[in-house]
């Protein structure tokens, strides 16, 4: 079968949704000829065997209620925080300890 990648979705996020649970993103990857890591563009169809389907009721579950997982950050949210994280944190600065 094949499944359409929406916009913002990472092989993870389809990996859950289709498959229902992240272990499947590896055997997508290696089925689909694309790393882990790949960058996915909404449209792009990805192959999918039943074998890949490891737990069909949280499948189910996210096809009742028409959830469509979307983690990969864009350009824009990365934009907002050009230098954030921990360790670009100063105690008592930006990073209160309580």
């Amino acid at each position: 079968m094949r499944s359409t990648i929406h916009n913002r979705q990472s092989l993870l996020d389809m990996a859950l949704q289709e498959c229902g649970s992240f272990e499947a993103a590896f055997a997508l990857s290696e089925r689909n000829g694309i790393a882990l890591t790949d960058s996915l563009t909404a449209g792009q169809e990805l192959e999918i065997a039943p074998e890949d389907v490891d737990k069909k009721r949280i499948v189910t579950a996210l096809a009742v209620q028409d959830v469509k997982p979307a983690t990969a950050i864009s350009a824009e949210d990365a934009a907002l925080v050009p230098w954030g994280g921990i360790e670009f944190m100063g105690i008592e600065i930006d990073f209160i300890a309580s």
